[in-house]
């Protein structure tokens, strides 16, 4: 019983997000065999056309696969592949809606185990006053000398004051007696 509620606090503590990055992973390995045999519509392909400032025309006639991705506003794609034209880069990428439903998927559950419906300040309130009864309270005193006070802390407190020795920066004032 105790090894089946270590398994659910580990989890909780992090193991949902090996759990997802090993889908990821297996969703990302099979959208790029997919990718490397050709299996995808031409029609659900995006193009994209970037300019590149080079000091030499780089000039391909067809297409190179290519690998990676990229998120923009919440959709996620996969590249299938580019080439260099003149002075523009032609990129073409593939939305990837299992990425997303899995990212998607993550989100949610991160939201609901990490909503607490309990009032903060109540658990605050709570928190604070566990801590009193564990933590040390700190311990002083006040020490009065010569006009001035200051707060020591009980173990800081020296045998005695009068052991100090104060440097003195002027010589001592001359007597002032009748002899001249």
């Amino acid at each position: 019983m105790s090894i089946i509620l270590l398994m659910v606090f580990l989890f909780n503590v992090g193991g949902y997000y090996i759990v997802f990055w090993g889908l990821r992973l297996e969703t990302n390995q099979q959208l790029t065999a997919r990718l490397d045999a050709g299996l995808y519509d031409p029609d659900a392909t995006i193009e994209l056309k970037i300019p590149v400032t080079l000091p030499y025309p780089i000039h391909t006639d067809d297409f190179k696969r290519v690998d990676g991705g990229f998120e923009h506003n919440g959709e996620y794609y996969k590249l299938v592949k580019h080439k260099f034209q003149n002075d523009t880069l032609y990129i073409v990428c593939i939305r990837d809606g299992e990425t997303r439903a899995l990212v998607n998927a993550m989100t949610d559950y991160i939201r609901l185990t990490q909503a607490f419906p309990v009032n903060h300040e109540k658990a605050h309130n709570f928190l604070e006053k566990l801590a009193k009864d564990f933590l040390p309270r700190p311990t002083g005193g006040i020490v009065e000398r010569g006009g001035f006070s200051i707060m020591v802390a009980l173990f800081q407190l020296t045998d005695s004051f009068e052991t100090r020795s104060i440097p003195v920066h002027s010589p001592p004032p001359k007597e002032l007696t009748g002899r001249s």
